[in-house]
């Protein structure tokens, strides 16, 4: 029977997202047709698996288990009135009425009756709000509670009774790595989590309804968020936008669709890396523009507007708040922006400064040179670097090129050598560290 139709998609060509979905039961025929309308009929040899997606090119076939796809050819989906449609396979029938389709939206059929609703599309799997009758072991309710330094994660399994569930978890209050483990549970389990901010991933094994399979989220305590915000420009000079700038001081990349302003924006998109900024706007030609320079990450977002004369914003994960900013007019003079963290007028889209990196988090590394005055004919210049992340070492000239580089490994506790003798002329340089898009920079000399 057809269980899924998406007529008229709008983020893309009509040719890379119509599609028409064809649930199969246990049977077997030689042929299956379909006809639209009063056009042939399409003839495909009966596929295998449980489900058959048609699609106008084969590039844009779903990728999910049981899955066989086949071609609309030259069938042009109608997106603004009904539609009929016929389907069988030897001795087996289906024909159905589609309403007028709405933009952006697949129609999904309501179990096996003549009813459709509006839904997101699932093309290739089952949408367990609509289908029965299939295979499906999936996470309902998570929820999760922190106390005395864990993460109480609970849940219960729904259409399945027990089964094994892979578990990664990364502590983003410290320094560490992920943890891998797979348990086995039976309908309602509770996971402990360590850490004040945690993200935290569960996948059961695949199956017809991937989409209640997994979770992927951040947990966090207010104040313990690896996430913040570093600065706010509420009342910029004309043109350019207002903006709110997020800093990540952990040494993981984090994604942030699962972030928002609460009560302002949808969840953001993209991600930001270890010890990185991005700069949140609703403009962000105008704000590329009036920055001039493209080494800052830039995303979208309609979060309304801030105020001149106050306001404030809350930053939330899912509908948890991990951070928040206010501000009044006594807070900064337009046009000027300021940071959060230290409450100082601050205008540094994208970079941080040394007041603001102490402010957002631990370092990822520790470092100690022998000296900073090095003597041609005297001893070296040595440096040792504690850390739990592999760090870049440069050494640049007074011009701040790069002369000289080298990667220390990861928890080395060794002393290294900096050949600033030898790569550098008499008189000022360098040296720089860096994990991620987080670097130390200190300033050397060189006497003959």
């Amino acid at each position: 029977m057809f269980v899924e139709f998406f007529p008229d998609p709008t983020a893309v060509r009509d040719e890379e997202g119509e599609y028409v979905e064809i649930r199969l039961d246990d049977f077997s025929a030689d042929s299956l047709f379909v006809a639209f309308e009063s056009k042939p009929a399409l003839s495909f040899a009966y596929p295998a698996g449980s489900r058959l997606v048609l699609v106008h090119d084969s590039a844009y076939c779903p990728d999910a288990p049981k899955l066989s796809c086949g071609a609309l050819g030259s069938i042009a989906m109608p997106n603004s009135r009904e539609s009929t449609w016929k389907l069988w396979a030897g001795n087996c029938s289906d024909s159905v009425v589609l309403p007028k389709p709405k933009a952006g939206y697949a129609f999904q059929r309501v179990r096996e009756t003549d009813e459709w609703a509006f839904s997101r599309g699932t093309p290739g799997t089952a949408d367990p709000d609509y289908e029965v009758g299939f295979d499906d072991c999936g996470l309902a309710s998570v929820k999760a509670v922190y106390g005395g330094g864990e993460w109480a994660v609970s849940g219960w399994l729904t259409g399945c009774k027990s089964a094994r569930l892979a578990v990664e978890s990364l502590n983003l209050s410290k320094l560490g790595g992920w943890r891998l483990d797979t348990v086995s549970v039976v309908e309602r389990f509770t996971l402990r989590v360590r850490g004040e901010a945690a993200w935290i991933r569960l996948n059961l094994p695949r199956d017809e309804a991937p989409a209640n399979d997994s979770l992927d989220t951040l947990l966090v305590q207010r104040g313990a968020s690896p996430l913040v915000i570093s600065e706010i420009h509420h009342c910029p000079s004309e043109p350019e936008p207002e903006w709110i700038e997020l800093y990540n001081g952990s040494r993981y990349s984090l994604p942030l669709s699962r972030v928002q302003f609460l009560g302002r924006s949808g969840f953001l998109s993209d991600s930001i890396p270890p010890y990185g900024s991005v700069l949140v706007t609703r403009d962000s030609l105008s704000l590329r523009s009036a920055i001039g320079f493209k080494d800052v990450r830039i995303i979208q977002a309609n979060f309304g507007y801030l105020g001149n004369t106050g306001g404030s914003v809350l930053l939330a994960v899912d509908s948890t708040v991990v951070d928040s900013a206010g501000w009044d007019k006594n807070t900064a003079k337009c046009p000027a922006g300021f940071n959060p963290r230290t409450m100082l007028v601050e205008n540094t889209p994208g970079f941080l400064g040394y007041a603001s990196q102490s402010a957002v988090g631990e370092a990822p590394f520790r470092y100690t040179l022998s000296t900073r005055v090095v003597r041609r004919r005297g001893d070296p210049l040595r440096i040792r670097v504690e850390g739990e992340s592999a760090v870049s070492l440069k050494l640049l000239d007074s011009a701040r090129r790069e002369v000289w580089s080298f990667v220390v490994p990861t928890s080395s506790g060794k002393w290294w050598v900096v050949p600033a003798a030898e790569r550098l002329g008499v008189g000022v340089g360098f040296v720089s560290l860096s994990v991620g898009e987080y670097a130390s920079v200190v300033g050397i000399v060189v006497r003959p």
